[in-house]
């Protein structure tokens, strides 16, 4: 079962929150990548304090999750203590109380609490705020998996990782996703910027109704190649407009999409949309709104995540997007995400970090606050597959077999150049965590799945060849391609090792 097999996970993290109370950290982040980590660390921080017999309230994003959370914590082993959305009761032996942001403005909740759990924490309500501070004795964790929010180190003072998204998914909690720049591309040169960094709605929408049929043609396509037919799909559109015109077109092509925007008047309506999506031989599709599925959205059969929502900065925005696609299911392997917006390539080295280190400080917003340049023909060919759209570091795609190709033997990675063969280029181990990454790699294959023989080895030999001892974990290395320097460097290494083992048993 999910919640026993992530157990170490949660102990490890509720043991430094344990840690950051009694070092005096009242109001705490916990970093729980998306998916199974966060439900998991809220069922264990709820059933702690309904052992102790406290009050303890999970706050929710929105009203119309109150109910979804319920159930999923629920599922999780919180099987008490629940109040549900449609009857306010409180009862003796129940002890969590499950509200919304926006209940909690406009109503007075009854039994004060010991603990406050804030799901999406990274949104800052000021009701959620307010509670924080009306209650000084109250414990305080915050779920998320994108602490990127200005503003969060004024409210919360530690920040603790629960584990890493690529932990999860080598482990098998999450799913990998294939990821694939479309060959339609939203072109947002030259969009009017709002005043919160963002671009301006009207030319996302301009941008987006342009290539409504590319969108279609190339879903059909990947759902055909992939899954071998139509699959569960979430689309991210530009705007509630746009989503109506890809509505439209997903219909006149014979596929059942419907929207989730603001229109749907009530929640009534947009839990029938989902409920009927939530079903396994659903007659929906897909699912398509602008950011209203992008938190606390969990239907875990999706395999098909389109983007065509452009962001400059919210870095949070575009990881809470992909998490949507991630939830593990039965019989699905992995899901795909066909990015119309740019996203991947805009956010490509941040995602990559915060995918396999977490967050290790509360920057004050700064990777949700920083402009990314937009990344040139060359930049774009250096992290994406020119002929299919693959992202991926390394010389030969994975997705569809082509070879990058290296003008005079020099190949591109992550923005340096770097030698594949012959005389090496003096700054070849620049970057030292892609040089470590190559070494795991290339110690896995040498060792045949012994992962702790490889792990050995890849320390020893990183060792070796930069006089310290890696400082990130074997387990959380991301797959790339060795470059044929790193691999001549290791073969030097083993051969000079064999030879002077040979030496000794000479007696040389």
């Amino acid at each position: 079962m999910l919640i026993e097999s992530l157990r170490d996970y949660q102990i490890k993290a509720l043991d430094e929150l344990r840690d950051g109370v009694r070092k005096g950290h009242r109001s705490q982040i916990l970093v729980a990548p998306t998916g199974a980590g966060k439900t998991v660390s809220a069922s264990y921080l709820l059933n702690e304090a309904r052992a102790k017999q406290n009050v303890a309230w999970f706050i929710c994003d929105r009203v119309s999750l109150v109910d979804q959370t319920s159930a999923t914590l629920d599922r999780y082993g919180v099987s008490h203590g629940v109040i549900q959305a449609d009857h306010w009761r409180w009862r003796p032996y129940e002890y969590v109380q499950v509200i919304s942001a926006q209940t909690l403005a406009r109503r007075k909740i009854d039994n004060e609490p010991k603990l406050i759990v804030v799901d999406e924490a990274h949104v800052l309500h000021r009701s959620v705020i307010n509670a924080i501070e009306k209650y000084p004795d109250a414990i305080v964790v915050g779920l998320t998996a994108t602490p990127f929010t200005k503003g969060l180190s004024k409210i919360f003072t530690n920040v603790v990782n629960s584990t890493t998204t690529d932990k999860l998914i080598n482990d098998g909690w999450l799913v990998p996703v294939k990821m694939f720049v479309a060959k339609s591309e939203m072109d947002m040169r030259g969009a009017e910027v709002k005043f919160d960094g963002e671009w301006a709605e009207k030319d996302m929408e301009k941008q987006g109704v342009e290539i409504v049929g590319d969108i279609v043609t190339e879903w059909v396509q990947a759902t055909n190649k992939h899954f071998g037919g139509p699959v569960k799909t979430i689309v991210f559109s530009a705007t509630v407009a746009h989503g109506e015109e890809l509505c439209r077109e997903f219909a006149q092509r014979g596929y059942n999409f419907q929207q989730i925007s603001y229109k749907d008047g009530n929640n009534e309506r947009r839990r029938e949309l989902i409920d009927e999506f939530r079903k396994p031989d659903s007659e929906i599709i897909g699912l398509i709104s602008c950011e209203a599925l992008a938190k606390g959205f969990d239907v875990t059969d999706i395999k098909i995540g389109v983007c065509a929502r452009p962001y400059r900065k919210s870095l949070s925005g575009h990881i809470q997007q992909m998490g949507r696609v991630m939830r593990p299911h039965q019989g699905k392997d992995f899901a795909v995400w066909l990015d119309h917006a740019g996203n991947l390539t805009r956010f490509w080295e941040d995602q990559v970090d915060v995918f396999a280190h977490g967050v290790q400080e509360l920057e004050d917003g700064k990777l949700d606050a920083k402009v990314r340049k937009e990344p040139t023909e060359k930049e774009k060919a250096e992290i994406k597959c020119t002929a299919c759209g693959y992202m991926f570091r390394g010389r030969v795609c994975p997705a569809c077999g082509a070879e990058r190709r290296a003008m005079s033997n020099v190949f591109a990675v992550q923005g340096q150049m770097v030698e594949f063969g012959g005389t090496k280029s003096s700054d070849w181990m620049s970057d030292k965590r892609l040089v470590w990454w190559e070494i795991v790699q290339i110690s896995k294959d040498r060792k045949r799945g012994d992962l702790a023989a490889a792990e050995r080895f890849a320390k020893a030999q990183y060792k070796n060849l930069t006089g310290e001892w890696p400082k990130w974990k074997f387990h959380e290395a991301i797959f790339v391609e060795p470059r044929m320097v790193t691999q001549n460097k290791i073969k030097q290494q083993v051969i000079k090792y064999a030879k002077s083992r040979f030496a000794r048993r000479q007696g040389v």
